[in-house]
């Protein structure tokens, strides 16, 4: 059965004079592509589904421990102790290439900026301990207002069971509601805002992604999620979600395509084209 993507519409933007197109660059692509850009006045968004997230859960993870940081209840300088036992070697975990394997310490802060910029897996199971667990961050994103938002299972589950990783969902619109919320600072201190979305610019993921054809004076604050395959070919996901400022302005872009039996490449190039789109329309008009 061939997937054909959602997107058969044009997004109009009130707040241009031009609109800006997709359908060009998602036609005939196999895969669902779910696409919501929005400024702080506008909003539109191509599918009201919720989609597998991948490692952009690890956002909701963050907010959750920045908001016991503004609790008082944990401190960005604390040290957190690790043991071997905690580790998985056969993840993705890029803090292991720095720290050795029998187990180290290391201060929340930079515990944190593993698992957002550079999406390290051991670091994210940590934190979703330091956050009560996953049960206490979904009654966080829900407490926030994300209500169609499922999060239910860990990196270390994912990596067990690979149906696991349809478990951790979110509807574009939700997403981009985080987004702003970060970035309006509604969710804690102004300063813990200021070092998360800091964080999300020096995300190293995702080059080829919303990124690759943005000007580089421009400010992009993102998190990347992408999964496994199955041995038919089809990936549960691709993803980038995005606070994007330039020229004065600043808008939002989620971009998140499941079920895709393209290459990754042709993945992260839809995303690209997509992004570039909404730059060319938004800013550069």
């Amino acid at each position: 059965m061939r997937f054909l993507c959602r997107l058969l519409i044009i997004f109009a933007l009130t707040s241009c004079t031009q609109t800006i197109s997709f359908k060009n660059i998602t036609k005939n692509q196999n895969a669902d592509v779910g696409i919501a850009f929005s400024d702080d006045s506008f909003y539109q968004e191509n599918s009201s589904r919720a989609y597998p997230l991948m490692s952009v859960f690890k956002l909701h993870i963050a907010t959750a421990i920045m908001d016991k940081v503004n609790r008082g209840e944990l401190s960005l300088n604390q040290t957190v102790k690790i043991s071997a036992q905690e580790l998985d070697v056969n993840t993705w975990t890029p803090m292991l290439k720095k720290y050795p394997q029998t187990g180290f310490n290391i201060k929340l802060r930079e515990l944190l900026y593993y698992m957002l910029a550079e999406s390290d897996n051991n670091a994210c199971d940590l934190l979703i301990e330091k956050a009560g667990g996953i049960a206490a961050v979904q009654e966080y994103v829900h407490h926030i207002g994300l209500k169609n938002t499922t999060i239910k299972v860990t990196e270390a589950q994912m990596q067990k069971d690979k149906m696991s990783q349809y478990q951790n969902t979110a509807t574009l619109q939700d997403l981009i509601l985080l987004l702003k919320k970060i970035n309006h600072n509604e969710l804690f201190a102004p300063s813990l805002h200021k070092e998360l979305i800091e964080i999300m610019h020096q995300t190293n993921t995702g080059e080829n992604k919303i990124k690759k054809y943005l000007p580089q004076t421009t400010y992009i604050a993102h998190k990347t999620g992408t999964s496994s395959r199955f041995q038919n070919g089809k990936k549960i996901a691709d993803n980038d979600i995005a606070i994007i400022k330039d020229n004065g302005k600043t808008y939002y872009l989620a971009v998140l395509i499941t079920d895709s039996y393209e290459t990754d490449d042709t993945n992260a190039e839809i995303i690209a084209q997509i992004s570039k789109a909404a730059y060319k329309a938004y800013v550069n008009k």
